[in-house]
Parts: C-alpha cells; structure tokens; sequence
C-alpha cells in the first residue's frame, strides 16, 4: 500500500533498517539520502563489506542466523568466516591445512558447534604457466571445533575407481551431521565418517554427490531426483519430495520455505507449490552480478542476505535486504524480445526463465539506473514471438504502440526497423551536460550514425582483420596478394593460414570483409569487380582446403576478434610476436569493425554480446528514456576487453589498461598482453572506418558465385561481375 511520508519520517526508517542489518565493515559505501515524495513497501539493500582479513569468498553455509564462508586472505591464505547476522560481528576462524598441497577449500557445512569442509589439492598458478600436474592429488576432509578453535585436516585414505577406469575417486561434497560425524559425497557414492575420516557405514542415498541443500529452520532438506525432501540426520532417512520447483541454496531461519522463481524469491506454500512474492532480485541489488548465484539467508528478523557478487567473479562483501519503505517512482518501460520457439523455450520456462533475452549488459544498466534515477525505474515489458512472421507483425505494432519508451533490438536483424519509429539521441548528447560526442571513439560513432542521426546505439564492437610476423610484413603497400602468394611459396613448412583446413570459414570471413570494404554505406554504392576483389577471390581459390591442424606457426591468421585475441592468443598463432596486417591491397588499416554475435542464430565466434537500444519516437518520457541510454552508454566499472571494444572512449581505455599484463606462460613461452600490442589496438580501433555487415541476403549474393568459381563454372573475373550486378541493386535499395 502506497503511502505518503515526509522526508524526516522516512529518515528514521532508513536508519533502523541499516541497524538491523548488523554494523557495517570498513569501506562499505555510503547509505542514499532520503528522497522526498510518494513511498510504498519494499526492501532496502545495503553492501557489508569484508573485514581486512578476508579478501574474497569462496564458498558459503549458512545456519541459525549466522554465515559461514571460506575464502581467502590478502596474503592468499585459506581461511574461514563467520557473520553473525542479529549482532553484525565478524569472526575469524584459522585451521590447519596439514601436508596438503595447494590445498582449496569450497565446501563448508556446519553442524552443532562443528564447522567441516572438503579440500582438494591442485596445482597452482605457477605450477599452471609451467605446465606441471602432478598424479598425487588428493582430498582432505577439514574440521574445526567451534568453542576451541582446535582444527584437523585429514587426507581422505580410500582409493578405488572413480569416474574413469582406474582413477581415484571424485569427492564433490560434504554435510555435517554433528559434532562428530558427517556424510561425504563421492558422485553417486556416500560414506558416514568421524572427524578422522573413519568410516562409520556407507549409505545408500537418492541424493546428489555435491550434496545440495538448504534449511528451514531445524529442517534440513536435500536434493534428491524426485524434488527437495527433509533429511534426519540421526536416521539418515529422506522423508516425501516437495513438488515445487525453484528450490535451493535459499535458506529460512524465519520457517519460510523460499523459492527462487524468474528473478524473483517468493516464499511458497510446500502443499500447493503456490507463491507469495517477497522482492524482485532486480530491486534489491546493487549490481546485476548480485543477482546471478541466488545464495541468501533469511534469518529470525526477517532480512534476507546474499553475496555482493559485484565482479561476477568472487564475491568481497555481503548485501543486506531489510524490508522498508521505498520511494515510488515512474516506470520506464522497456521492450525485450523473446523467441518462444521450440523446446528449449518450454524447457526453460519450468525452471523459471524469464520470458525475454537480455544481455548482463543491459540488466547491470538496469539495475544501476534503478538504483541511482531518482525520478524513474525500468520496467520489462517482454515481446514474444515463435516465428520471423510473428516478430515482424510485432515490429509492425510498434509503430501504433504508446506504451513504451525503450527497444532493446539486440535480437533483430539489421535494417529491420522502419524510419521514424527512434528518436534521434545526437541532440540528446549534444544538450547533456555530462557526456559529449567526444567522449565515444569517434569512427564506431560515426557508423552507428545513420541518416545524420543515432537512432540505435550499439555498445561494443570487435574487429575483423590480418594478422602476420613482424619480420614478414612490408607494411600496408606491400601487402598485395601477390605477396601473400610469394611469402606461401617461400615458406612451405608453414600452415599458411589457421583456417587452412576449413574453406567454408575462410569464405565466411572474406565475404564479411567484403561488406565493408567493397560497400560505400554513405553513397549505396559497391565494387565488386574491383582488381582487389578479383585478387581476393584468386587467392581463397589458391588456399589449401582441408588437411590436419598442426600446433606449428601460421604464416597468417584471419583474427575475428582481435578485442579477444589481441595479446596472447594472437602470440600463441604466431608462436611468438605478430603484426596487425589488415587485409591486402585496402585502404586504411584493412581491417573492419564487426558487430558481436547476439541474436541465436548469429554466429560470431566472439566471447561477447551486442547490447543494441533505442528510444521511441512516441514517448513522452524521452528525457528519461535518455538518461537510461546514458547509462547503458557509461558502462560499469569492470570492463573485459575479451567481451568486445566499447564505444565509449573511457571504457575502452579503462579495460585495454586492465589488460595489460607482465605474465608469462611458460609451457608456450608466450607473453600476454604488453604496452606495444595494447598501442597497436589502439591505432586499429581508432583508424579503422569500415564495419561488416550481417545482411543475411547480401552475403548468399556474394557466396553464389563464389561457389560457382570454386567449382570451375565461372572465373574470377565473372564471378566478381555476378555479385556487382546482384549487390548494386540491393545496396541501393538498402543504402542508397
């Protein structure tokens, strides 16, 4: 129920939900103002941070009001945790590793005043870029008495087969039962044991090796095939399934059985199966990386904790969501497609999907525009189709729909949108005082400008090119097919390409070049029967087509994603340094902005997503439609460069520097990323001006009569002819 407070009111509200939440740790980030206006019911989420001694987690239990988390010191040392959630206190919690070797500890469970965790051995970082791996790994199985403090480590004796013929046994699990015994989890196999690790019998469960779980109250429940059911510790007997999906890893302390459905934690009824939402996880966290894991621990209070996963990667701190009041603001309302085709859509809608596709890209905008806009709030409005007929009657109702205010077009083809239907963002930049066309880098924002305007906004690219030994490029007036030629001639002992064994890629990545550097996207005109096409066309044709892969260096690699590839794996095909080529006889640096794969039925090769989103012309809240793009358009903190170059210049700079790195992998003898590769990135994005295009009928245009010349039917000269005299017209109808 909606209710109207003033600003002092909802202050004190604001401050006795903080202080149930437990004290806060050093360097957890400041609380927001108390709005004024209209406020409603909701949670209210604030970051703990880790004390000093604990510098990520690695793996989390939880019992009573209290969690329980491995993780890892500064100086990389083992160590446990605990948080008391109802006093706000820390404690660490020291043990012994024994003799273990790089011993890594993820398992927790606790139980009585006991605390018993899984180790397992393995090679270390060092051990890795030298490529050694030793055949005596092994397992521990760590308790540690709570009072005392007093902890063993001891190695796991039993030896037998495992998943293959001969091979030690797999342990995936552990669950304390009490003070002195718990079961251990080896795939299929479970054995009662003491803290020495003595077997005490081997029960045969209908339950998961890892162990899953989760508890309400004193009731411990675990996964087994038939759904979650209640566990007696003392008996060892599973009692009947509960038939509701979206279960585990959510534990009540307040007897709520919870349930983790689209996104959202709802407490449901173990009869029915029914639910009754709590929150969203979308309203509750601060980054989209809190959303994914799911982890959280209701306790007697009523406030729900999870990891602060902001990273995505290892978490560094925990969220505390208190119910409160939150101010009511305007929704924004944003439209996401989803193909609800085939099986796998059926599939993934009984285990809670969301009906839509949406990269993390846009969920983390969304969820840090949700928590800083102090006016709106997106909304996702979904739009389903199971066909291209149904998507495309859904475009055509867009152009009488009032209802939204942002498309999310990742999902569609190029060119898939009629004119007028975005609104123009460049005035938009052009009014903002905080971001400026000078702060995009200047070529991607000049190709995603179409018609003197940016109508859709594209969030990262990768780029297609050449890449060769320094020692055998004569730079970009030499590089001709001519010489490419005489260097395969010179150099039989090389695999003149990577690709060599697969004509149909190579013809895939010339043909995408191709759409760049043959097409004027300004004028809507092409040529094709250009010298520097013919001599392409030559040049597929002279490539050996099939043969064995050999870890032998490349003469050349075609590289499809140098955002990715820059650095190491560039080094790992030339076996050592390589230079950024281009493709032959062009202009410029040769090679060519490339879209990342976003739609399903896209291939890209690419590690990353596309984010593509526009503004409608028909809504009236554009100002904060806008202010969402801005968003999407500033990017988060942690930027990868594995995931595509982003258009805005800060980005960009900030993920090439986070890239950089002294590293060496000993087993290659290949360095990752230094200065010098990360400045000819740098010359390549910021020269390059062309951009390929995924126009499914413009490249069967240019393919047919490629085949046709593989085949002997056409020559080189003809063949270049027939794709001029298809593709002027279609590129004068899409372009011109």
């Amino acid at each position: 129920m909606n209710r109207k407070l003033t600003a002092s009111i909802l202050l004190l509200a604001l401050l006795l939900t903080l202080g149930a939440c437990g004290a806060p740790g050093a360097g957890d980030a400041p609380e927001p103002s108390a709005p004024e206006g209209e406020l409603t019911e909701g949670y209210l989420p604030s970051r703990i941070a880790f004390p000093a001694w604990l510098a990520c987690s690695t793996g989390w239990e939880s019992a009573g009001d209290t969690i329980y988390l491995s993780g890892l010191t500064p100086e990389n040392q083992l160590v446990a945790a605990s948080y008391d959630t109802l006093s706000g206190e820390w404690r660490r919690i020291d043990f012994t590793v024994s003799d273990a070797y790089h011993p890594e500890l993820g398992n927790l469970s606790c139980a009585g005043r006991s605390l018993w965790g899984l180790l397992r051995e393995g090679p270390s970082q060092e051990d890795l870029n030298k490529g050694i791996f030793r055949d005596d790994y092994g397992y521990y199985v760590l308790h540690i008495d709570l009072d005392s403090g007093a902890s063993t480590a001891v190695r796991i004796p039993f030896e037998g087969e495992g998943s293959t013929e001969g091979s030690g046994l797999f342990f995936s699990g552990i669950l304390g039962l009490d003070d002195g015994r718990a079961l251990l989890g080896a795939m299929d196999r479970f054995y009662l044991i003491d803290a020495n690790v003595n077997v005490l019998s081997e029960p045969e469960l209908p339950v998961n090796g890892s162990l899953w779980h989760f508890r309400v109250g004193d009731t411990l429940y675990l996964w087994t095939q038939e759904g979650y059911a209640p566990f007696d510790a003392e008996t060892l007997k599973l009692g009947a399934a509960l038939n509701v999906d979206g279960l585990g890893d959510a534990s009540s302390n307040n007897g709520h059985l919870l349930r983790k459905w689209q996104r959202s934690l709802c407490v449901a009824d173990p009869s029915t199966g029914e639910s009754e939402l709590l929150f969203r996880w979308m309203d509750v966290a601060l980054s989209f990386g809190d959303t994914q894991g799911g982890l959280c621990l209701e306790n007697s209070l009523g406030d729900v904790y999870y990891p602060d996963n902001a990273d995505m990667l290892l978490p560094k701190g925990l969220i505390c969501a208190k119910k409160g009041f939150v101010p009511v603001k305007e929704p924004l309302r944003l439209a996401c497609f989803g193909y609800t085709g085939g099986e796998l859509y059926a599939e993934s809608q009984a285990h809670g999907a969301l009906p839509y596709t949406a990269t993390v890209e846009l969920m983390d905008a969304i969820v840090r525009f949700n928590n800083t806009d102090p006016e709106y709030k997106i909304e996702v409005v979904p739009i389903t189709y199971a066909s291209d007929q149904e998507r495309d009657r859904a475009l055509i109702e867009l152009a009488t729909r009032t209802d939204l205010d942002l498309l999310d077009t990742s999902l569609l083809p190029d060119n898939a949108l009629d004119s007028g239907l975005l609104a123009d963002m460049l005035p938009m930049i052009d009014a903002d005082d905080t971001i400026s066309r000078e702060d995009f880098i200047e070529p991607l924002l000049q190709l995603m400008t179409q018609g003197g305007g940016l109508f859709e906004y594209t969030d990262k690219f990768t780029l297609l090119t050449m890449t060769t030994h320094p020692e055998l490029f004569p730079g970009r007036e030499g590089w001709t097919v001519e010489n490419i030629e005489a260097l395969i001639a010179a150099h039989p002992e090389m695999d003149p390409l990577w690709h060599s064994v697969d004509r149909e890629l190579i013809t895939t990545l010339f043909c995408w070049a191709a759409t760049a550097e043959f097409i004027d996207r300004d004028t809507g005109r092409c040529s094709f029967d250009s010298p520097a096409f013919v001599h392409w066309l030559q040049l597929m044709k002279a490539l050996p087509n099939g043969g064995q892969y050999s870890e032998e260096p490349k003469l050349m690699n075609i590289c499809y994603d140098l955002a990715f590839d820059a650095g190491h794996q560039e080094k790992y095909m030339m076996k050592g340094e390589y230079v950024v080529a281009g493709f032959p006889e062009t202009q410029g640096t040769g090679s060519y902005f490339l879209k990342l794969g976003s739609s399903p039925s896209d291939w890209r090769g690419t590690m990353g997503e596309n984010t593509r989103i526009g503004i409608l012309a028909s809504s009236g809240k554009q100002a904060g439609a806008w202010r969402f793009v801005r968003t999407l358009m500033e990017g988060a903190e942690e930027v990868s460069l594995s995931q595509g170059i982003p258009v805005f210049k800060k980005s960009f700079e900030r993920a090439l520097e986070a890239e950089i790195s002294d590293d060496f992998d000993e087993r290659f003898q290949i360095g990752y990323m230094t200065e010098e590769n990360a400045e000819e990135l740098r010359r390549q994005v910021y020269g390059t001006r062309k951009l390929v295009s995924n126009d499914a009928e413009l490249l069967r245009i240019l393919r047919e009569p490629i085949e046709r010349y593989y085949q002997g039917q056409l020559s080189a000269e003809e063949a270049a002819a027939a794709i001029q005299s298809k593709a002027s017209i279609y590129v004068s109808e899409q372009f011109g």
